[in-house]
């Protein structure tokens, strides 16, 4: 009898399998089990949300933007608020659904002429469409063949584009006053975006017979009609430019927005201030929740209101800016009254805070057909040869490379080989000069000293005379001088962009590579390069204050919305003042230049005259300039200044370009007024200074 064998291993091994076959299976579901508390617990309300988003979805409505005040909070910008009536557009209202609307809307409301305006042919043509025909297949067979209907069968777009341009012009005539309104009610629901609500009518009041009829109907519309608290821009008279101005969302800006949740026919901050600090401005929007079955609202929504807009502080003192325009103004009227001033129609000024860079006010005015047109932007935007007023940077930039001569005799310079002449403003020289008195007596061959020493260009003392030995322009010396004195200036911010905060300024002409090396001088005295008056304070300042190129700015705070509307809210944000850059001197230099500049204004014989004869009390520093502008007519310049005061504790500056004049003092006379309006408000030489 055969022996029965028994395989022992595969009967240990068993009750092994089942173990690891049930610990497998206890740790899956224990997973689920964790994976499950995951996604309720920790994620429960994420999902939650998910679903309910397939239940319900939102539209907003803009809510009144934050106002804008001065320093001292006199309103510049603030809304008027109104009630406006709003489309609410959504994917189930089709075209016939839209025009029963706004047949329907047309008998609670009369739109305007503007709006009507706005009816084009196609409008016309639909309406013909929308109304003529109980469906559009009936349009489409009468005005379409079979084999159009079938070409365009994937491409409904077309399709309807063909229907539309189809329509008889016949049918674009005699329609009614009512025809007409429903149209242009008709058009506006067509500008609106799925649940982007847009204003219909707008300027309605709680009491009005308009307003009244369409709360007493919003059932009737199916949500797709709201009303809404609104409001509408409004600014002080002769509001300033820099706080800017509403309008339509620019074309190149409309995704960006639509993706910040902004409606197609919101107003935005189009310019300046407005624009810059859109966000902050921007209230937080009214939000309608509907209810949704099929992914189509249906009834009225939820409503939770919306907050009004962050309100901005500037910087600016609107007594100064209404002081400024004035003395412009009278100004230009006084320099025009001289003889020989007929081209002169216009004269700018910049007011800034040169510790702090704030600015206090911006001025432009210009005289045109016996009116004054405020161009006050153009203080920041456009250029012009500045001069002699320069020369505060150039002896700064000269110290830089160790350029500066401690003592040099002011003579006529000839350049060698040509008919060529330089020299001061003073027939014979101006003798003997320190770097302060060069300031003082504005000597142009002093200034062409320093360049030339730089530039490796020999001045030769002949007879009374200096004789100019230049190199080519391709020299490297020569070329790296005009890159230092460049690159020099820019340390003070003139050409090159301030930072101030708007959205856009100028940054005057770089003239490039002089064509003859001699040209090196006229760059030194401000005759090459040309700048903006905003460039020539933030210039001004950084003398003034040690060294420090500030960045100018008009934004002084922002706030929330407060309790009391005549008071600022709680503080969101302060402007810290920012320093974009020191430039390369010691303190011993920069001293030098400032006692130069307050030698302009108090010393015997300094080209501040109107100050050193009216204005002692100021304590003014400053810097004269006539750049002449026209090389066939060498009378007519621009009259410029730079200047700050107090002189031993600087608190503000000046800057002030006088286009295109043959006499006087208008650029000090300017200046000297401000000075005595804002020490009339701010009382500074009472301050011990």
């Amino acid at each position: 009898m055969a022996k029965e064998t028994v395989n022992k291993g595969k009967k240990n091994n068993l009750p092994l399998r089942l173990n690891i076959l049930f610990l497998v299976v206890f740790l899956a579901f224990a997973g689920l089990i964790l994976r499950l508390g995951y996604v309720q617990i920790v994620n429960g309300e994420h999902y939650k949300n998910a679903v309910n988003a397939d239940h319900y979805q939102s539209a907003r409505i803009e809510s009144a933007r934050g106002k804008i005040v001065d320093t001292n909070g006199v309103t510049l910008a603030d809304n008027k608020a109104e009630l406006a009536i709003v489309y609410i557009r959504n994917a189930g209202i089709s075209a016939q659904k839209s025009i029963r609307l706004a047949q329907k809307l047309s008998n609670y409301i009369t739109v305007d002429n503007k709006t009507i305006d706005k009816i084009s042919n196609r409008d016309k043509r639909e309406y013909y469409i929308l109304t003529k025909f109980d469906k559009l297949s009936q349009a489409y067979n009468k005005y379409l063949s079979p084999a159009e209907q079938k070409e365009y069968a994937k491409s409904q777009n077309k399709a309807y584009q063909l229907l539309l341009s189809r329509v008889p012009k016949s049918a674009l005539k005699g329609y009614s006053a009512k025809d007409i309104q429903i149209m242009a009610i008709q058009h506006e629901f067509n500008q609106a975006s799925n649940l982007s609500p847009y204003i219909i009518k707008r300027g309605l009041h709680v009491d009005d017979k308009e307003y009244i009829n369409v709360v007493d109907h919003l059932s009737d519309f199916g949500g797709a009609i709201q009303t809404a608290d609104v409001s509408s821009r409004t600014y002080i008279k002769n509001k300033p430019f820099y706080v800017g101005k509403m309008g339509p969302i620019p074309e190149d800006k409309i995704n960006t927005y639509l993706a910040q949740g902004y409606s197609r026919n919101t107003d935005v901050g189009i310019s300046y201030l407005e624009d810059q600090y859109e966000s902050y401005l921007r209230g937080v929007p009214m939000t309608l929740t509907y209810e949704t079955k099929k992914g189509l609202p249906v009834g009225n929504p939820t409503v939770k209101e919306g907050e009004r807009g962050d309100d901005l502080q500037l910087t600016i003192d609107v007594r100064l800016q209404n002081k400024l325009d004035q003395v412009l103004k009278s100004n230009i009227l006084s320099a025009r009254a001289m003889p020989g001033n007929g081209q002169n129609n216009s004269a700018y000024a910049v007011m800034m805070n040169p510790k702090t860079g704030a600015i206090l006010a911006i001025g432009g005015e210009k005289y045109v057909n016996g009116k004054f047109q405020d161009v006050s932007s153009d203080a920041i935007t456009s250029q012009f040869e500045m001069g002699s007023a320069v020369k505060g940077a150039t002896e700064l930039i000269g110290f830089q490379y160790h350029a500066v001569p401690q003592h040099f005799r002011d003579m006529e310079i000839n350049y060698k080989g040509t008919k060529k002449l330089f020299k001061s403003w003073e027939q014979g020289g101006l003798g003997e000069l320190t770097p302060e008195t060069a300031l003082q007596f504005s000597s142009n061959v002093f200034m062409a000293k320093i360049v030339s020493n730089m530039a490796g260009v020999i001045l030769t003392p002949a007879g009374g005379k200096y004789i100019a030995t230049t190199p080519y322009v391709t020299n490297q010396r020569f070329i790296n001088a005009i890159n230092h004195l460049r690159n020099g200036y820019s340390q003070f911010g003139l050409g090159v962009k301030t930072g101030i905060d708007l959205p856009t300024e100028g940054t005057g002409y770089n003239g490039g590579m002089p064509a003859e090396s001699g040209l090196i001088h006229q760059f030194a005295i401000g005759q090459f390069d040309t700048y903006t008056p905003l460039e020539m304070v933030q210039y001004i300042s950084t003398i003034a204050n040690g060294g420090y190129r500030m960045q100018p700015h008009l934004l002084e705070s922002v706030h929330a919305t407060g309790s009391d509307p005549n008071k600022l809210g709680a503080t969101v944000y302060s402007f810290e003042p920012k320093v974009l850059n020191t430039i390369n001197n010691n303190k011993h230099d920069l001293a030098r230049v400032q006692h130069g500049l307050y030698l302009v204004t108090h010393g015997a014989n300094g080209t501040g005259s109107v100050f050193y004869t009216s204005g002692q009390k100021y304590k003014v520093a400053a810097k004269t300039g006539t750049a002449q502008i026209d090389e066939n007519d060498l009378g007519l310049y621009n009259e410029t200044l730079v200047s700050y005061a107090p002189y031993d504790n600087p608190q503000v500056a000046i800057s002030v370009v006088v286009p295109r004049v043959r006499i006087g003092h208008q650029n000090q006379q300017i200046a000297l007024e401000m000075y005595k309006e804002y020490d009339k408000l701010y009382h500074y030489t009472s301050q011990g200074n």
